[in-house]
Formats: structure tokens, sequence, C-alpha cells
């Protein structure tokens, strides 16, 4: 399928991007990406917004915030002036939706990846997380067994008020392992990985196609039946320096868009 294919060329570049880096602490990794996507993003706003009208409308709301320090002690002047700062400020972003609606699915796309290699990390050795089928089936009528790596913990545990039927699954080496769900519409494999570093990391395999589009990226479709989909719960990684830890898209977002803001001149680009 076109979409599989799609996402297996993005999974090999931002795991192969990852590797490169793999002997420097994560963040010098996502900086120098957060570098490059900031300067993409001036390339988008440069190519698909109106430049001269969002000129225009700085300079106007420039003009508005002089005169509002002028007329500070003339009331009917100083509300002229807050309105129509307000109006140029409304036409400031108008005219910056254009790109933003050009960002924002490829921004989605990226972000499913990126988070497969900065949001969570490899089960270790000794350590358990939840698998869940998403399925209005009752428990007894799947079964879940792992190979490698893995090995399954527990009975199914259902959930009607989620819909899922839940197991624990444990590292027992380190190295890549297999989930398979036996359903009656066949099996499902789900692919596991213990270990250490920032691999790429594939948390869920999904049957709908927006969902692989935008939420798990990291395997290929199935044909869709009584299972939705098949998640592991991998621990969740935090990204830091200094000892200041955090979510990787604040740093990614942090980074590109002062990134974007302090190259706006040299690529000519106005935001």
């Amino acid at each position: 399928m076109i979409l599989d294919g799609f996402n297996a060329l993005l999974r090999s570049l931002v795991a192969g991007y990852a590797a490169a880096f793999a002997a420097l602490p994560p963040l010098a990794g996502l900086a120098i990406a957060s570098v490059l996507i900031g300067i993409g993003m001036l390339w988008v706003v440069g190519k698909t917004s109106n430049q001269r009208a969002i000129e225009r409308a700085k300079k106007r709301m420039q003009a508005r915030l002089l005169e509002m320090r002028l007329y500070r002690d003339e009331p009917s002047l100083l509300f002229r002036a807050q309105g129509h700062l307000l109006l140029n400020n409304a036409r400031y972003v108008g005219q910056m939706l254009r790109p933003a609606l050009f960002l924002a699915l490829p921004m989605a796309v990226l972000y499913a990846h990126f988070d497969a290699v900065y949001g969570r990390r490899p089960l270790r050795v000794g350590e358990a997380a939840l698998v869940a089928a998403d399925t209005a089936l009752p428990g007894p009528e799947l079964a879940l067994a792992g190979a490698g790596s893995f090995r399954v913990d527990s009975v199914p545990v259902a959930s009607t008020a989620t819909g899922q039927v839940v197991w624990r699954v444990r590292a027992i080496a380190d190295g890549p392992g297999t989930l398979t769900l036996e359903t009656p519409d066949g099996p499902i494999a789900k692919t596991a990985l213990a270990g250490s570093g920032s691999p790429y990391l594939s948390a869920s395999r999904r049957a709908s196609w927006w969902q692989r589009l935008l939420l798990a990226p990291g395997e290929a479709g199935y044909d869709a039946g009584a299972v939705a989909g098949i998640g592991i719960a991998y621990p969740s990684r935090a990204v830091g320096l200094g000892g200041w830890d955090t979510h990787w898209a604040v740093w990614f977002l942090a980074i590109s868009l002062v990134s974007a803001f302090l190259l706006r001149g040299f690529f000519g680009v106005v935001v």
C-alpha cells in the first residue's frame, strides 16, 4: 500500500538520523533536526504567504503602538489606536493562517515519527509493560504469545469500559521480540524491543489508515477485523540538558521557532 511505503521511507530516514547521533545525548540530534525543520518552516511561510501584506500589517501594528504611547493622556485617541491595533493584529493572524494550514499535516506526520525515537524508550531486561488490544471481543477469544526477548506474564483482562483486552508482558533479554495476537480473523504480529539507546520504537500497530499516518506509523497495516489495533505501553522518555528534563516536543518547538525567528532575515522571510 502507498501509505505503508511512505511510512517505511520516513521510518528509515528518522531511524537512520537517530542512529547517526546515537553516541551523543538525545538532545544533540533533536536540536539539529529542530533547526533544520525551523528553516523548512521558514521556506513554507515564504512560499505560501503574502509577504507584503504581513509586512504591512506588522508596520501598522508598530505605528499603533507608538500612537498609544504618544496619546496615553488622550482617551479617545488612545481607544482608537487600540482598536486599530486589534484590527491589524487580526489581519496579521489571518495572513499567517494560510502557511499554518500548509504546515499542519506535515508537522503532525513528523511528530509521530520523532515521538517514536525521542518520546519513549525500550523496556529494560526484567521490566514489564502492558499490551492492549482494541476490540469488542471478550478476552477468552484472544490469545497473546511472546517470542524472542519477550514473554507474556498474565492472563487476558477485558475492560468493557475501554473496549480493550490487556496483558502484561516482560522483557527477558536485550533485543527484538514479537508479540503475536491470535484472533478469530487470524494472527496479528506486533514488534517489541528491549535494550537501551534511542532506537525507533513502534508503540502500536493499527488497521485504520489515518491512525497509521498520524498516530502509529511504525508498522504496516493489516486487514481490519474485530481488532482495531494492538499497542505496547513503552516507558516515556524525557530529554534534557543540565538536569532539566522535559518532553521532547517542548525542546523541538522552542528550538525550531527560535531558529526560524533568528534566521528570518537571512532567508528574507517576514514572519
